[in-house]
């Protein structure tokens, strides 16, 4: 047992413990790169996102920014946050606010500020519907129709078109005169999959509020008449999320946006990165301030509590979407271990002569390569931003391990293998390959 700690501890550091680990039976190699993996992927998902608090304290323009927005700018009062189960008004002098500098020039002269857009709409933006204009463009050229003068083209001359979305940024309203239109059309509709839906939608009828079904048509009508809708917007139906998100784009990532559902907002970090980050809303997690002395404190921990917030999510997604760190890790492994192969050909060293050894010595320290890796993306996540973080992480644990092993090959002597440790710690030795 002694041994098998030291070659899992120490192989990275000594030739002789990481010789042993020849010996040792395959399932090493499944465990170290496992742990390999959740190394790196803590390491970095660690110098991503818990550095936040000194990029955001170290963001000076940022900061001077929000506290103008919420402290409240010249000729304007301050902005407070209110929320009651999980929805957030947003609201000045008592009353709701409709703040939008990057489309109303009265609103970017009190509130932007350092280059930086804010944005406050106590609405919900993900589920409030925009009232879209669906259009087409000519291929090459900037000459627009309309979706219904597009509808009525031969379908080769369609291919001369591609489909676009504008959005509007004005809340749609769907009314029950225009729940009959749509129910019109679906009417119409031969494709067998819509039609079953909207029977799905009829039978239904007697159980949903009056808004909930005109919605319900409205989304089954889009779907139907707009069938390229989603590959366009990213959406099923356009919201003011989406709205805003394509403001968003156009902002180098310099702004601030409160919804009655969520937090987005990113900013530049001292190290010129851009850090984006976002959060639902808590219970108890608001925002009152009157312009005085504590306001930017106040204003810090609401910043900083929906980005804490927003952690536990943040963990599970990278985790779901974690596949790129376990390929890099396995092929940097893998790497590793061809590497050894190649300089055991070369050297004729008897130590290493089938890949399966080499697998095994590389494995014996790929787990703290990794740890290290993970330890120098953490450190290096208060100087530098996102994916940056994830290449200093796959590049040290790629150079540890090229390291270690031409270290090892290159100084060790061409001697027979070891084929058992005792507990004293000597190994014993084939004479058969001497």
């Amino acid at each position: 047992m002694l041994n098998w700690v030291k070659r899992f501890t120490l192989s990275l550091f000594s030739d002789s413990v990481a010789k042993s680990s020849i010996t040792a039976g395959f399932a090493n190699i499944l465990l170290t790169s496992f742990l390999a993996f959740v190394f790196l992927f803590l390491g970095i998902f660690a110098g991503q996102n818990v550095t936040f608090t000194a990029h955001y304290n170290g963001a000076d323009d940022f900061r001077e920014f929000v506290y103008n927005a919420f402290c409240g700018p010249e000729n304007a009062k301050p902005i407070n946050v209110e929320v009651k189960n999980g929805a957030a008004e947003i609201t000045s002098g008592g009353e709701s606010v409709l703040i939008n500098t990057f489309e109303n020039e009265s609103d970017a002269n009190l509130y932007s500020l350092n280059g930086y857009h804010f944005v406050a709409d106590s609405r919900n933006a993900s589920a409030t519907y925009d009232d879209f204009e669906a259009y087409c463009v000519k291929n090459g050229g900037n000459e627009e129709i309309t979706y219904e003068t597009y509808s009525a083209l031969s379908e080769s001359e369609k291919q001369n078109y591609r489909f676009a979305v504008r959005y509007t940024g004005k809340q749609k309203q769907i009314t029950d005169s225009d729940a009959g239109v749509y129910k019109a059309y679906l009417a119409t509709v031969k494709d067998e999959k819509i039609s079953a839906q909207f029977k799905e939608i009829e039978d239904k009828k007697a159980q949903l509020s009056a808004e909930d079904y005109n919605n319900s048509v409205y989304e089954l009508y889009l779907n139907a008449y707009y069938p390229d809708l989603y590959s366009v917007t990213g959406e099923s139906v356009p919201t003011l999320r989406g709205y805003y998100y394509g403001l968003t784009l156009k902002s180098q990532g310099k702004y601030f946006c409160l919804f009655g559902d969520m937090v987005t907002a990113s900013f530049k970090s001292y190290s010129s990165g851009v850090i984006t980050f976002g959060g639902l809303y808590k219970d108890g997690n608001g925002l009152i301030v009157d312009g005085g002395a504590d306001s930017g404190a106040a204003i810090d921990k609401f910043v900083k509590s929906i980005y804490s917030g927003s952690l536990p999510m943040l963990f599970l997604m990278d985790l779901l979407s974690a596949i790129t760190v376990i390929v890099v890790t396995e092929l940097v492994i893998v790497g590793g271990m061809l590497l050894c192969f190649a300089l055991c050909k070369l050297k004729k060293n008897k130590i290493c002569n089938t890949f399966g050894k080499c697998a095994k010595l590389v494995a014996s320290y790929t787990h703290i390569a990794a740890f290290i890796a993970a330890v120098v993306a953490l450190c290096l996540g208060f100087a530098f931003t996102g994916t940056a973080v994830a290449l200093i992480a796959y590049i040290t644990f790629a150079v540890i391990l090229v390291v270690r092993t031409c270290v090892f090959m290159l100084r060790g002597k061409n001697q027979a293998e070891p084929v058992s440790s005792d507990d004293d710690g000597s190994y014993g030795l084939r004479t058969d390959l001497i």
